[in-house]
C-alpha cells in the first residue's frame, strides 16, 4: 500500500510530533508499505516564537491541500492536529484520492483553542470549526487518540478512538544509555516546550517558598516556547536566585542533562486536560528520577503516574505542597522501576502497523 503522511512538520526538523510521524513512516516501509510526506515547509522552533499565527497556520494548510491533492494516488492518508483543522484538509485530500483515512489527535481542536483563549467559547468561529472537525472525524477510517481522557473528548463527536500513547524515540533508545550522575547540587528541571497550556506559576512559586526555607535546591527551565518569557518575567518579579534559564538540549544530548537532575518535571494546565499529551512525558517516565506533575490530579496521567513510587502528583496552585515534596525528596526517596520504554515503543509502532493494514 501508499501510505501519504501529513503534518506541519517532519524531520529534520525537530518537533516531537513530526519525528514520531517518522518513526511510524519507518514502520511502515519495515512491514512493505511505501510511504510519502507533506508538510508546511516551516521551522517548529521559530515559529513558536513567530507573530502572525493565523496567518502562518492558514498559508501550511492550504500549501499541504494543494500538495496533497497532487501526489500520486495513495491507499492511505494518515493526518496529525498540526496546523489546527489538519483533519478537515486530510479529509478532503483523502477523498480524492479514495483512500481511508486515519487521524492522529496530538491536539483536540476547536477545544484547545477555546480553552486557552485564542478562540471565544460559543463563537461562531467555534462553533464552525466543531462542525468541520466533528465532520471529518467521523469520515475517518479510525481517529487515534493519546490516552483515555483524550478518547473520552472525542467520543461526543460519535466516533470511538484508539489510544496509542506516544513513545521514547529510536534515536533517543539507540544512544547508550548515559552514564550521569545527579549534579552534587540538587537540581529539578523544567525540560522542553513551555506552551500556553503549560502550568509554570507553581513552579515558580514552589522554588520562592524553597529560597525562603533555606532549602538547598536549585529550578531549571531547559529549552524554550511562548510562555518562556513570561515565565522569566515572573521569576524576576518574585525574586528567585536559584532558578536557571538553558536553550534547548540536542536530542542525542536530553536524556544525560535530564539525568544530571533529581526531579524531572511535567505540567498540565486542567482546562487542557484530554486535549493534548505532554510529550515530555514518555521520556520523563522511562528515567530513574523522581518525577513531578503539576496538573489534573483526577486525569489520565496523573492514574499512569500514580504506578510509581517516586512521583508527586499536585494540583495547580498547590506551590506549597510541591515544596514539601521537594525538600523531602532533597533528603532521598525511593526510585521504582522506570517505564520499559523499548517495549512501550515496540508495542506503539505494532499498533500503528495494524492501524494502517486495516486490521
Amino acid at each position: 500500500m501508499r501510505v501519504l503522511f501529513l503534518n506541519q512538520y517532519f524531520p529534520p526538523d525537530p518537533a516531537p510530533t513530526g519525528v514520531l510521524f517518522r518513526e511510524v513512516a519507518d514502520e511502515c516501509e519495515r512491514l512493505g508499505h511505501s510511504v510519502d510526506f507533506v508538510d508546511a515547509a516551516q521551522d517548529y522552533r521559530g515559529g513558536q516564537q513567530s507573530g502572525g499565527r493565523m496567518k502562518r497556520e492558514l498559508a501550511a494548510l492550504m500549501r499541504m491541500w494543494r500538495a496533497g491533492k497532487c501526489r500520486e494516488r495513495v491507499d492511505v492518508v494518515v493526518s496529525g492536529s498540526s496546523p489546527p483543522c489538519l483533519a478537515v484538509i486530510a479529509e478532503r485530500v483523502a477523498r480524492k484520492h479514495r483512500a481511508r483515512h486515519i487521524h492522529w489527535a496530538m491536539d483536540v481542536y476547536p477545544e484547545i483553542a477555546v480553552e486557552l483563549g485564542e478562540v471565544r467559547r460559543g463563537s461562531f468561529v467555534a462553533k464552525l470549526t466543531a462542525w468541520m472537525m466533528g465532520r471529518a472525524y467521523r469520515r475517518c477510517a479510525k481517529v487515534v487518540a493519546l490516552d483515555a481522557d483524550m478518547a473520552n473528548r472525542l467520543r461526543k463527536y460519535d466516533v470511538e478512538p484508539v489510544c496509542i500513547r506516544p513513545w521514547v524515540t529510536k534515536a533517543v533508545l539507540e544512544r547508550p544509555a548515559p552514564d550521569v550522575s545527579p549534579d552534587t547540587e540538587w537540581t529539578w528541571i523544567y525540560s522542553g516546550n513551555l506552551g500556553r497550556a503549560h502550568e509554570w506559576e507553581t513552579l515558580l512559586r514552589a522554588q520562592q517558598m524553597i529560597e525562603q526555607r533555606g532549602v538547598d535546591a536549585r529550578f531549571v527551565f531547559q529549552g524554550g516556547g511562548p510562555s518562556w518569557p513570561l515565565a522569566q518575567a515572573r521569576a524576576v518579579e518574585l525574586g528567585l536566585h536559584r532558578c536557571e534559564w538553558r536553550g534547548y538540549a540536542a536530542e542525542g544530548e536530553l536524556s544525560a542533562t535530564l539525568l544530571r537532575s533529581q526531579a524531572l518535571v511535567v505540567s498540565q494546565l486542567p482546562a487542557v486536560q484530554g486535549l493534548l499529551w505532554p510529550s515530555k512525558l514518555a521520556l520523563v517516565m522511562s528515567l530513574p528520577r523522581a518525577i513531578l506533575f503539576v496538573g489534573p490530579v483526577d486525569g489520565a496521567i496523573a492514574a499512569e503516574l500514580r504506578r510509581f513510587p517516586h512521583a508527586g502528583i499536585f494540583a495547580p496552585g498547590d506551590a506549597a505542597a510541591v515544596a514539601e515534596w521537594i525538600a523531602a525528596r532533597r533528603n532521598g526517596g525511593e526510585i521504582g522501576a522506570p517505564l520499559d520504554a523499548r517495549a512501550h515503543r515496540a508495542d506503539a509502532l505494532a499498533a500503528w502497523g495494524r492501524l494502517v493494514a486495516g486490521e
